[in-house]
C-alpha cells in the first residue's frame, strides 16, 4: 500500500470539499446561524469536515479492505451531515450513536462471555458514544476541533507505529491527521467554513474506536485518553458542574471553559484555540514518556493534569467579562 498517496488524497480531498462548501455551502441548506451559544456573529457555512469523512470511508474501503470497521465509522459520519443539512431528533441521534457504538463495541471486544465481557461492552458503548458527542460539543470556536485532531491523531500515530507497532492504525491516524491540516485552512484562523457534525461527531467517534481497539490493557487506555485530555476535561468539568446547578444536560449552552475565553473573556479564537492544542501535545507526549513505567505514574499524570485544569477552570470562570466586542 503507498501510504503517501492515501495521505495525499485524504488532504487534497479535504482542501477540495472544504473549499467548495465554503463557497456554496450558505447556497443550501449547510449554514450555520448564530445563535445564543454561538461564538460566532455571522452566518457560516458549515459541513466542512465532510472531506475527512469521505477520505476515510473511502481510503479505508479501497484500500485497507477493512469494510466493516469503516462502514460502521462511516454512519456515525452521515448521521452527523444529515444533522448539518436538518435538524434530527436529540433522541433519535443519541439512539443511533448508542447502536453503531455498541457494533464497534462487539467488533473489537474479544473476550469470552462473562460478566466483565458484559461490563466492559457496556463501559466501551458510553465510551464511544460519549466522546462523539463531546468533540462535538467542543467545536465552537475557529481551529480548536481541527487542531485537536491533527494533535490526537498524531500522537496515535506515533503510540500505534514505535511503541504497538500497529501499522494499519497508524496509517488510519495519518490519514485523519493529513484531512485535519487539509481543512484548517478554511477555518483557522478565520472561519470560511465550519467543519460541522459531519467533521467533529465522525472525529471524536473514530478516535474512542482507534481506543477501544487498541486498549488491551488499562495502561494503554490510560495513555490514549489523554491524547485527547482537554477536551475531556473541559467536558467532563463543565457537565458536573451544570448538573450541580440543575441544568438541563440535553440543552444547548455555552459553558465550557473555552467558551467562557473566547465570549467572555473576549480572547482571540486562535489564542484559546493554539493553548488548548499545545497543552494536549504536551500532555499527550508525557503520557507516551510515562506509558511503560508502570500504572501509579500513569494515574499520577492523570491526577495532575485533572487537578491543575480543574484549578484553572475556577480560576478563569472567577474572572470578571470583558465589555469590549472581540
Amino acid at each position: 500500500m503507498n501510504f503517501k498517496l492515501t495521505i495525499l488524497i485524504s488532504f487534497l480531498l479535504s482542501v477540495l470539499t472544504a473549499s467548495i462548501i465554503s463557497q456554496i455551502g450558505s447556497k443550501t441548506a449547510l449554514v450555520d446561524h448564530p445563535n445564543y451559544r454561538s461564538s460566532h456573529s455571522l452566518p457560516t457555512p458549515r459541513g466542512g469536515g465532510i472531506g475527512i469523512w469521505l477520505a476515510f470511508v473511502i481510503i479505508g474501503v479501497f484500500f485497507f479492505k477493512d469494510n466493516a470497521f469503516t462502514l460502521i465509522a462511516g454512519i456515525a459520519g452521515l448521521i452527523g451531515l444529515l444533522e448539518d443539512l436538518f435538524t434530527l431528533s436529540s433522541k433519535l441521534r443519541l439512539l443511533i450513536q448508542i447502536i453503531i457504538s455498541a457494533l464497534i463495541a462487539w467488533l473489537f471486544l474479544m473476550m469470552p462471555l462473562s460478566m466483565i465481557t458484559v461490563l466492559l461492552f457496556v463501559f466501551w458503548i458510553i465510551f464511544i458514544t460519549g466522546t462523539a458527542n463531546l468533540y462535538n460539543f467542543m467545536d465552537g470556536i475557529n481551529g480548536i476541533a481541527g487542531f485537536t485532531g491533527v494533535v490526537g491523531f498524531s500522537l496515535i500515530a506515533y503510540f500505534s507505529y514505535y511503541i504497538l507497532n500497529d501499522y494499519n492504525l497508524f496509517l488510519m491516524s495519518l490519514i485523519l491527521t493529513a484531512g485535519c491540516i487539509g481543512f484548517l485552512p478554511f477555518n483557522f484562523p478565520k472561519a470560511k467554513v465550519f467543519m460541522g457534525d459531519v467533521g467533529s461527531i465522525f472525529l471524536g467517534f473514530v478516535f474512542a474506536s482507534f481506543v477501544v481497539k487498541l486498549s488491551v490493557t488499562i495502561n494503554i487506555f490510560l495513555c490514549m485518553i489523554m491524547f485527547l485530555c482537554t477536551f475531556y476535561a473541559d467536558a467532563a468539568i463543565t457537565i458536573y458542574y451544570r448538573r450541580k446547578r440543575g441544568e438541563n444536560l440535553m440543552q444547548a449552552h455555552r459553558s465550557h471553559l473555552y467558551q467562557y475565553l473566547s465570549n467572555e473573556l473576549k480572547l482571540p479564537h486562535w489564542k484559546v484555540t493554539l493553548l488548548y492544542a499545545v497543552v494536549q501535545l504536551c500532555f499527550g507526549a508525557i503520557a507516551v514518556a510515562v506509558y511503560q513505567k508502570g500504572l501509579v505514574i500513569q494515574l499520577i499524570l492523570l491526577l495532575s493534569f485533572s487537578v491543575v485544569f480543574l484549578v484553572s477552570y475556577n480560576l478563569v470562570k472567577t474572572m470578571k467579562p470583558r465589555l469590549s466586542e472581540q
